[in-house]
């Protein structure tokens, strides 16, 4: 559609960031607000910002830089526009704060293990208005974040592991806390025992991704999905396992939504629908014969982006994965995962070798997932789902997965 649209926002934010490290507390509160202009036109995109109010200078600015550049072949959707106020969350008491990070660290330090938590409160209000379509929008949102990083000394070497909460409610981290202390410290164990993957068998494996490991392995398959990207998978692809790949803004999850960074109402898109890939994650700037829905960024170009990323559970239970699988490697907690040369690979933490009923802990490796093959080597999804809640480009980002089991080859 060849138009030209302005959207004015303003984005307030107060955020209280409370660690505990060692029997320490640590306190910072930080606020502020920023005013951002941006148009969308032939000419491409624009946008300003500064902090406080500076309606008269973006505006100004706004009309000077329109007039730069040539025309794009570039089509923006200037229509469809969310009206209407959204509010998720509730506030954390510093108190409330205080004492969650305190009895995270207690409960750590009760299975031997240092450690430093963080908890960030942040209470963010925008406000966008489109003078063109008479639209106001309005969003207020309380999200916190719980980072726990746990760390020991054995034989010499430093052990370590880290994990990630969010909820809108400070009552559902609380809940979760023993939970993942727990788990925490089946990690640290688990490293303690891992002997070194030996270089002779590296080759082709059945390998299970659960946890931290499939969501990010899904997640690199979401970077193959966005709109923009240069390389991506074909629409029409096949990646195999009956997959259904769903960014979902209205799971009940911490990163919830009515519409997305460009006032565009929230719906359910389906990117892979039975092991075929049949949409991409579009902005404004990349809806081609589709629709926007996931452009994120106030202060730059949006970017095409998942909030909620949903994949649908399988039909397979854990116990029916050892059985029917009698010799593989199990990866859970992961150092870093990343698309490389065709290959999604994968980097544990650890991992666990699985034969005839017996388990040995593993380090040292990597896993290898050759993207061109996926449907070949997709063989199963459990009924069971994970979740995690990261970073990506400063953009907040979660997802749910099932675990996957799979052909990769396993490389040191």
């Amino acid at each position: 559609m060849d138009c030209s649209v302005t959207l004015w926002s303003r984005y307030s934010e107060e955020t209280v960031e409370v660690a505990y490290r060692s029997g320490s507390f640590e306190v910072n509160r930080y606020s502020g607000a920023y005013s951002i202009g941006r148009l969308y036109s032939g000419r491409g995109f624009r946008v300003v910002s500064c902090a406080g109010e500076c309606r008269d200078w973006a505006k100004s600015l706004l009309a000077r830089l329109a007039r730069t550049g040539d025309r794009t072949s570039t089509s923006v959707y200037c229509s469809d526009f969310y009206k209407g106020d959204f509010t998720i969350g509730s506030r954390t008491h510093l108190e409330e704060a205080l004492a969650i990070a305190e009895r995270t660290g207690k409960l750590l330090r009760d299975y031997g293990l240092s450690s430093e938590v963080i908890l960030v409160s942040r209470h963010v209000r925008v406000e966008h208005s489109v003078e063109e379509y008479g639209v106001e929008a309005r969003e207020n949102r309380w999200l916190h974040e719980l980072y726990i990083n746990a760390y020991t000394l054995y034989m010499g070497s430093l052990l370590s592991t880290g994990f990630a909460l969010a909820s809108t409610t400070p009552k559902s981290l609380n809940a979760d806390i023993e939970r993942i202390v727990n788990r925490i410290s089946e990690r640290i164990k688990l490293q303690a025992r891992a002997r070194r993957f030996n270089p002779v068998h590296v080759g082709s494996w059945r390998v299970l991704l659960s946890g931290d490991a499939a969501c990010a392995f899904f997640h690199e398959i979401a970077h193959l999905l966005e709109a923009d990207e240069p390389v991506k998978l074909g629409l029409d692809t096949n990646l195999g396992g009956g997959l259904k790949v769903i960014e979902d803004p209205f799971y009940p999850g911490p990163l919830q939504r009515v519409f997305d960074d460009e006032v565009y109402p929230a719906w359910r898109r389906t990117l892979v629908d039975d092991g075929v890939v049949v949409d991409y994650l579009r902005s404004r700037l990349t809806s081609g014969n589709s629709r926007p829905g996931n452009g994120r960024g106030l202060f730059t170009r949006p970017k095409p982006m998942y909030y909620q990323l949903v994949v649908s559970p399988g039909d397979w239970g854990l116990d029916e994965v050892f059985e029917e699988v009698r010799r593989l490697i199990a990866v859970d907690s992961i150092v870093k995962a990343e698309l490389y040369q065709g290959y999604i690979r994968i980097v544990p933490e650890y991992g666990v070798f699985y034969e005839k009923g017996s388990s040995t802990p593993i380090k040292g490796f990597e896993v290898l997932v050759p993207v061109s093959r996926l449907s070949s080597l997709l063989i199963g999804l459990t009924r069971s789902r994970s979740e995690r809640y990261s970073y990506e480009k400063n953009m907040n980002i979660y997802e749910v997965a099932p675990a996957v089991v799979l052909e990769a080859r396993i490389s040191v």
